[in-house]
């Protein structure tokens, strides 16, 4: 799956890993800087469409087992999973080949799923000898819920996704100056949604909130909502005048564009581990308004730097985003910035995880 922003995770992560032999297995669609990490990019599903997808899927991690056969690894680490059901097989048999399996746990379950894949992930979590997450939420999930040891799982946080030293900065900027023309923005507060627009990001409790008229017939505000997904209830919001949408696919440079514009970035989500968007948000530094799912309120230990909900709720959100526009002038010190971006610093998580290999390794 290592392309657009798991790409640059994937990147970031390997390119800090340093002094170790790692071997990048990646999708054809991986578009990030050159590794110096052999690379073999054989998943190409993401080009097939109905059953072609599930069967090029099959067939790479056949390749994957294949490869490791013939130089069996001291140790697999899964990022991502595609076919749960099925990949509980394959690491099954990559057991056999390898001393040790880790498999960073970036979401508890997939997104949306409910407990459709309790049963596999349960197996799955079963048949890894290390388990990462990315916050102590997430690890007492993944205990509670799958009684799993506290030995096995390791916290490493998810670093920063920082997507300005990918891109054209005169691209952007361009973007910028047309978006703040076309929306009218200049004096106004922009509220954001970005990204995937998803029921488990909360975009069905942010329409219901902005409905409220103290939000929506404020002229001093602005909502942007600007992301792929076929979620019908933004649709609600489409004649409201302080309300901007944008549903498609957003390309690196108006996701930057458009969270330039924004003052704070909406992430009440309904259950998350961590949220690639906070950790763009932050890289930008731009406060956020989050719920205490996962990792989101993780960098509050650092400063005020947005709000933080007490529970999933219209009236606590509505009571978020003016608390919010009263405060839009208080912004964080440098120093809690600074000490944000050391906490997320991929040099550091680099370390981290080469800490885990070398643990195993015996090193």
């Amino acid at each position: 799956m290592s392309y657009n922003n798991l790409g640059l995770y994937d990147y970031s992560l390997l390119s800090n890993i340093k002094n170790l032999s790692v071997s990048y297995f990646c999708n054809l669609l991986y578009d990030q800087k050159k590794l110096q990490n052999k690379t073999y990019s054989f998943y190409t599903y993401s080009n097939k469409k109905g059953i072609f997808k599930i069967i090029s899927y099959l067939i790479s991690q056949l390749q994957l087992i294949s490869l490791c056969v013939k130089n069996p690894p001291a140790i697999v680490h899964f990022q991502w999973l595609k076919i749960p059901s099925v990949d509980y097989y394959v690491l099954k048999i990559l057991r056999r080949f390898s001393d040790h399996l880790i498999l960073t746990a970036h979401n508890v379950l997939p997104h949306n799923s409910g407990e459709t894949y309790f049963k596999s992930y349960a197996k799955i979590y079963q048949s890894v000898n290390t388990i990462i997450v990315h916050a102590e939420n997430t690890k007492l999930e993944l205990i509670e819920k799958f009684s799993i040891s506290s030995n096995k799982i390791v916290v490493i946080p998810h670093g920063v996704l920082d997507l300005s030293n990918e891109i054209d900065h005169v691209s952007v900027r361009v973007k910028v100056a047309e978006i703040r023309k076309e929306l009218k923005i200049k004096d106004k507060i922009v509220f954001s949604v970005l990204g995937g627009l998803n029921e488990y990001k909360g975009i069905n409790l942010i329409v219901d909130t902005w409905k409220d008229k103290t939000l929506s017939e404020n002229k001093n505000i602005q909502l942007l909502i600007a992301g792929s997904g076929s979620v019908e209830k933004v649709s609600e919001l489409a004649k409201t005048d302080n309300v901007h949408i944008e549903n498609r696919y957003l390309t690196d440079v108006e996701f930057l564009a458009f969270l330039r514009v924004s003052d704070f970035v909406l992430l009440p989500y309904k259950a998350i581990s961590q949220s690639g968007v906070l950790l763009s948000a932050l890289s930008e530094h731009k406060r956020v308004i989050v719920t205490d799912v996962g990792g989101l309120k993780d960098p509050f230990k650092f400063g005020k730097i947005g709000y933080v909900l007490k529970e999933y709720s219209v009236k606590e959100l509505k009571s978020a985003i003016h608390k919010a526009s009263e405060t839009s002038k208080e912004y964080p010190k440098d120093t809690v910035w600074n000490e944000i971006e050391m906490f997320y610093n991929w040099a550091t998580i680099g370390s981290k995880t080469k800490d885990v290999y070398v643990s195993i390794l015996g090193l």
